[in-house]
């Protein structure tokens, strides 16, 4: 599995002239983007394992349950598909304007 992190390609040639605090706004929004792609991650896995657990014929009870979400929460930390980069990107508009062509 290839993991993408959170790239600023399009909002790093306009850094070197923003202020501290905006530097600092878009630290914090980058990682509140990439949080948000782990929540939306962990959700879909739990979702998915729940489906699978319909069946009832494999159940290790409340013990199994808590390393599953555990394991989920974990693996989702890892899993990139994107949803933070674009989130980033569009959000990241608020604090750097873009370039409007003439």
């Amino acid at each position: 599995m290839t993991v993408l992190p959170i790239s600023s390609a399009p909002i790093s040639q306009k850094t070197d002239d923003l202020s501290e605090k905006q530097k600092n706004e878009l630290e914090h929004l980058k990682k509140a983007c990439s949080d948000f792609e782990s929540i939306f991650m962990h959700q879909m896995l739990k979702e998915m394992r729940k489906t699978v657990n319909q069946t009832g014929m494999i159940h290790g009870g409340q013990a199994e349950e808590i390393f599953s979400d555990m394991l989920d929460s974990e693996r989702s930390k890892e899993m990139k598909v994107g949803l933070g980069d674009i989130l980033f990107n569009q959000l990241s508009q608020t604090i750097i304007k873009p370039n409007k062509p003439r």
